[in-house]
């Protein structure tokens, strides 16, 4: 498993996480807190709310074509841009 930390900052940045997320065939969840969703689920991930530090985990090895994908939405623990 690959564990990352993710900022959405506002809805357009939650519907093209989620849009890049589905073109890939590893399962991923991202959680805030106790509330953990399906990456690939719009509804799921609005309802985190936007401009929060979130745990990504990715069910897979190497999923390094993902991470490249999402890169600009990867951040350190404390919001800062990767």
């Amino acid at each position: 498993m690959i564990s990352k930390n993710i900022i959405l900052r506002n809805q357009k940045d939650v519907m093209e996480f989620v849009d890049i997320v589905a073109q890939y065939p590893y399962t991923v969840e991202v959680s805030l807190g106790r509330e953990t969703m399906d990456a690939k689920s719009v509804l799921g991930m609005l309802a985190l709310g936007f401009n929060r530090v979130m745990n990504m985990d990715i069910q897979a090895n190497d999923a390094q074509d993902l991470l490249e994908a999402v890169s600009r939405f990867l951040c350190t623990q404390f919001g800062q841009a990767v």
